[in-house]
């Protein structure tokens, strides 16, 4: 695969159940707006989630915060993890990316949504593949998400 994730073939993605309620917990905690993180991977398994403030502060969009993005990653290298995803949630729409989540996309990573607006919460994940990380477009690839456990 290439490094902006040109190339990816249909994956899957494997979640335990507490590393799923996790992210749950902090999109609920988040609302009325979007909530936030990272993901932490091992060998392509998601292990941790980080939770992260919406800098932008808006139940329309998100925008992870610098300084504890900044953090983030130095604690990936010190814990000698991968960036295994970025996530957030959509409070009142399907977990889809959204035209702003697809501009605003700049890694080769999944992207998982948490959607909301249903009840119990929906997980889904998407790679969204770029021929240039300054396109605002790009082609979203609908990743498989499994709730193990």
């Amino acid at each position: 695969m290439s490094e902006n994730g040109l190339g990816a073939e249909r994956e899957g993605l494997g979640l335990a159940r507490p590393i799923a309620q996790e992210m749950i917990a902090h999109c609920e905690d988040g609302r009325p707006h979007e909530a936030c993180g990272i993901l932490g991977a091992r060998g392509g398994a998601v292990v941790r989630v980080f939770r992260m403030t919406n800098a932008a502060h808006s139940p329309l969009r998100y925008s992870l915060d610098p300084k504890e993005q900044l953090l983030v990653y130095r604690t990936l290298d010190e814990e000698g993890l991968e960036l295994g995803g970025v996530f957030h949630s959509h409070t009142h729409t399907d977990a889809y990316p959204s035209p702003t989540d697809i501009r605003l996309a700049s890694e080769a990573v999944p992207y998982l949504i948490v959607s909301l607006a249903a009840e119990p919460p929906v997980i889904r994940a998407y790679r969204i593949l770029k021929d240039n990380w300054d396109d605002p477009g790009g082609e979203v690839v609908e990743v498989s998400v499994t709730v193990e456990g």
